[in-house]
């Protein structure tokens, strides 16, 4: 493959290192061979542009994830056997014409990594110091195996320990990087995916079946839904043990769980195993959606059933817990798990995690999180819903929220990226209404299944730490790859309206 030429790229400059992290704005050439073939090919071909030793990345195959448009090969770098801690090269390969359009690179240099020292802190003593540091009045306890690593700070490799830790009160699950040189931490960020929310089976509410319902009676208190509320489902691919255990989705995490012999699962919404009925069904059909926008075989992104506690905490919380891999529904005022658009929403944040492991460790990702999660439970419902909900997101759950109809948060948000609170107190929730509107517009200007099949695709080439305009060039690509860059106007038109940039 032939070196790119210097005037058909754009670059994103490094920050603390002299090589750019980012190649966009280009299609090389034809590559020839697998996607992990192609991107060798390129790597090496454009080395001195990049600025990258590739010996650091050649040591173990590199992880290929097939999106529908495209296929994202991405390399760790290692040195001296320990991976460095966000330290990677992606190369995104349109897979109708084998071209590469976009390259990534977080690889320290050379001198960097030799200047590194190694670490005498170990493992016991790591776990306990981070454990001490998300300490609050419940249990703690260490998720998964802790891991030395390099840690980049500025232009030094630290020895460090990544330690998760989850905690029950207040609820948290924190990666902690414990310094293996001199005890300290370094970082603490709490990755759990929470929604504060007031949140049978409904699709996805009482309101939307009866539209005479109203969910609060003239006292303010929580009316019991009527049976023209409900809605009878089938639920797919049960195992046939009696329990809600299938092949997308299992409540097996849930304490006293229902069982029926007959499997027969019918009840009302009084009966304590409404809400595992609710999110197994909500979460099976999720990924079955997944499944019908051609996420099947090799594209497969949920292997294993997805686990669910439907009666998790008794806090008016729900969470996605990326280490443990689970969903978690909260009985504080309406229970979480009878509302589809939170189970919807709390799925969204499980569905960038197994595209994008640990999403959402800065501010931009964070708040993109909340707004696809709202974006994906208002995308699928909007048709169910009657006209005054379809911009609502979680309006049973929300209930006792404020507006009219009263709900959790709304997708027509006016904001753009200018009102983005950067402060250290900000909420991801309300800066996620600038990302989820934007995504509603884009559904607008798509249509349903097209704006869905891009937007989800869009994430295999984003990572734990992106920004909304990596964002809104990841959803550009995706229309590139997916649909030959028919809708490239309307989708910049949108982005520039919002303030998101630069996307060209």
């Amino acid at each position: 493959m032939k070196p790119l030429d210097t005037r058909s790229f754009k670059i994103v400059p490094g920050r603390y290192y002299d090589t750019p992290t980012e190649l966009w704005g280009f299609r090389s050439e034809p590559g020839s061979g697998t996607p992990e073939v192609i991107a060798h090919a390129f790597l090496d071909a454009n080395r001195n542009t990049l600025g990258i030793d590739l010996t650091t990345l050649a040591r173990k195959r590199p992880r290929i994830i097939h999106g529908l448009g495209a296929n994202h090969v991405i390399f760790q770098q290692r040195w001296q056997g320990l991976r460095v801690h966000r330290a990677y090269v992606t190369v995104h390969i349109a897979a109708h014409d084998k071209r590469v359009y976009l390259v990534k690179s977080r690889a320290a240099p050379r001198d960097v990594l030799e200047a590194a020292r190694e670490g005498r802190i170990g493992e016991d003593r790591a776990t306990r110091i981070a454990a001490a540091r998300v300490r609050g009045h419940g249990r703690t306890r260490i998720v998964g195996a802790p891991e030395l690593m390099w840690f980049p700070a500025r232009r030094l490799l630290h020895p460090a320990w990544r330690v998760r830790v989850h905690r029950t009160k207040p609820r948290a699950e924190f990666i902690v990087y414990v310094n293996a040189e001199s005890g300290a931490v370094i970082q603490a960020y709490d990755n759990l995916a929470a929604l504060t929310g007031r949140g049978r089976v409904f699709v996805p509410n009482p309101m939307a079946r009866d539209h005479a319902f109203v969910p609060l009676d003239d006292r303010g208190r929580v009316q019991r839904p009527t049976q023209a509320a409900y809605v009878e489902v089938p639920l797919a691919r049960l195992k046939g043990n009696g329990h809600l255990d299938g092949a997308r989705a299992t409540t097996r995490l849930t304490a006293k769980r229902i069982r029926s012999a007959n499997n027969d699962f019918r009840m009302d919404w009084n009966r304590k195993g409404f809400e595992e009925v609710s999110s197994y069904y909500h979460v099976d059909r999720a990924i079955a959606y997944l499944e019908e926008l051609g996420y099947t075989g090799s594209r497969r992104i949920f292997v294993k059933a997805l686990q669910i506690d439907a009666r998790g905490t008794r806090e008016d919380n729900s969470w996605y817990s990326p280490g443990e891999r689970t969903l978690t529904f909260g009985l504080g005022d309406i229970d979480d798990a009878e509302d589809g658009e939170t189970v919807f929403h709390e799925f969204g944040h499980a569905l960038q995690d197994a595209i994008c492991p640990d999403f959402g460790q800065s501010l931009e990702a964070a708040a993109m999180g909340e707004g696809f999660g709202d974006y994906w439970a208002g995308s699928y419902f909007e048709a169910k819903k009657p006209q005054p909900y379809r911009l609502t997101v979680m309006s049973w759950d929300g209930a006792y929220g404020v507006g009219v109809p009263p709900c959790v948060r709304r997708l027509d948000s006016p904001h753009t990226y200018e009102t983005f609170d950067h402060s250290s107190k900000a909420d991801e929730h309300v800066n996620g209404e600038i990302w989820s509107a934007t995504l509603w517009e884009v559904r607008a200007a798509l249509h349903r299944k097209v704006a869905d099949r891009v937007i989800v695709d869009s994430h295999f080439q984003l990572d734990g730490f992106t920004t909304f305009a990596r964002g809104a060039r990841a959803i550009l690509d995706a229309d590139r790859n997916l649909n030959r860059g028919r809708h490239e106007t309307a989708l910049k038109r949108i982005f520039h309206r919002r303030g998101i940039g630069p996307v060209e």
